[in-house]
């Protein structure tokens, strides 16, 4: 059996940040980061740039291949298949292995931390597992939805979050037809309230996008003769023509390698106290795998984002090797652009539960699931919206602000927007704003440009 000091299940932000924590404390102790992609840590982010040729491949790697080497950090190309939390081992069958139950290798470490991220949702519908149907989630991923889009015309996409939007402006960019199917009726629905959706989706189909939205994708059909898939069959009996389809149904933790541990798991994810150790001492979790609290709701939640995968694989890793640093939580946070219009969520931009929209102001009691607020009177929130009334601009511009009392709790904005920072640290501090100036943000500073 092997041994290392310390194991890191995964290789994205996460555990590439708890590396560097750990060789920051101790230089000499033993370090193995394994990988079910066999991949140096990457930026995940930019896989869509990649498909679409903006971004070269090396372009994607955090560091060249001597920075392992230089700081000792060995990369073990292989999915794990179990851990032993009491007797410290895991077992694993290297990536390039096809000979099933053979060749499984085991680990001996003092300290985990499990970093495994997440894996796409793929629905249980007939044609799911025709050539031509992928995820986008790896670079390999890309590759292969690349190739197939060489010898195809047109494209269809499963779900209107993050991954099918960039997935589509990406098939979009590379000249093929592209229609969206959405089961809800707005794009982005994790992210974005009933306007800025609607908002997004006449933006989207104004730059070429095909959207269907309420509805849902029910077959996959496909030929024998070995050109994969055809066409789909949509829940209302529409039947569309595609030459490859990407699944966009969203990501659940990748944790099946703990079925048979007693590392504690809940609804999201891995269990861990404030130092990001679960309930197995030397074992850790970070990054989209981890249920950690949530700073406005005050429950645990995966806040499954970069920014807060970095943040804890520093203090993952620095626990794992001595210190005693305590993580604080994270919000929802999401930042990208489509077609060039930048979109920014925070927080709860998008209020649980959700309420019908007034013009100017909605008052609105938080859904029941939102544990961390007392219901009553104090549990309502005012929320505003404002669109650009003098469409000043050719980009849409929209911003969204949530309070509760005299705390902003969230908003969303769509269009160049500098002040994004600003309400980011506000929501972040909680402390409750003066009421002159919650008025000079909701009277003042809501009119375009937003100058603050």
């Amino acid at each position: 059996m092997n041994r290392t000091t310390y194991a890191l299940i995964g290789s994205g932000p996460a555990a590439f940040y708890a590396a560097c924590a750990i060789r920051k404390r101790d230089p000499e102790g033993k370090l193995a980061m394994i990988s079910a992609e066999g991949q140096f840590p990457y930026y995940r982010p930019l896989i869509s740039y990649y498909l679409a040729g903006l971004v070269p491949l090396e372009k994607l790697f955090f560091k060249e291949t001597d920075f392992y080497h230089q700081n000792d950090i060995e990369l073990i190309s292989g999915t794990v298949l179990e851990v032993n939390s009491r007797e410290k081992n895991l077992a694993y069958k290297p990536t390039d292995d096809t000979i099933e139950d053979r060749n499984i290798q085991y680990l001996h470490f003092e300290k985990l931390l499990i970093a495994s991220g997440g894996v796409p949702t793929m629905p249980d519908i007939q044609g799911i597992k025709t050539p031509g149907v992928f995820s986008l989630r790896t670079i390999g991923d890309a590759k292969r939805i690349a190739s197939r889009a060489k010898n195809s015309r047109k494209a269809l996409l499963m779900g209107g979050g993050l991954v099918s939007l960039k997935a589509a402006y990406a098939l979009h960019r590379l000249g093929l037809e592209t229609t969206l199917v959405v089961t809800s009726s707005g794009v982005l629905s994790q992210m974005l309230d009933k306007k800025g959706a609607e908002i997004m989706a006449a933006y989207l189909r104004e730059k070429g996008l095909k959207l269907i939205l309420q509805n849902d994708v029910i077959e996959i059909h496909g030929n024998g003769n070995g050109k994969g898939v055809t066409g789909v069959t949509l829940a209302d009996g529409q039947e569309l023509e595609s030459d490859l389809v990407v699944v966009g149904k969203g990501v659940r933790p990748s944790t099946p390698f703990l079925d048979k541990s007693d590392i504690k798991r809940d609804i999201g994810g891995v269990v861990t106290d404030v130092q990001l150790q679960t309930n197995r001492p030397g074992i850790y979790a970070a990054g989209d795998v981890a249920l950690c609290p949530d700073l406005l709701l005050a429950i645990p939640a995966n806040n499954a984002l970069w920014p807060n995968a970095t943040a804890q694989g520093r203090i993952a890793g620095a626990n794992m090797s001595g210190d005693q640093f305590s993580y604080q939580g994270s919000m929802r946070m999401n930042a990208t652009e489509f077609f060039g219009l930048p979109v920014i969520a925070v927080g709860l931009g998008r209020v649980p539960g959700g309420a019908d929209r007034h013009q100017e102001v909605r008052r609105a009691s938080l859904s029941p699931d939102a544990i961390g607020y007392t219901p009553g009177t104090d549990n309502l929130l005012e929320i505003y919206e404002m669109e650009d009334p003098l469409q000043s601009k050719k980009e849409p511009h929209y911003l969204r602000l949530v309070f509760q009392k005299n705390r902003l709790l969230g908003y969303v904005a769509i269009g160049e927007y500098r002040k994004a920072g600003m309400l980011t640290n506000l929501i972040m501090g909680q402390s409750p704003l003066a009421p002159s100036h919650k008025e000079r943000l909701i009277n003042g500073d809501l009119a375009f440009p937003f100058s603050v």
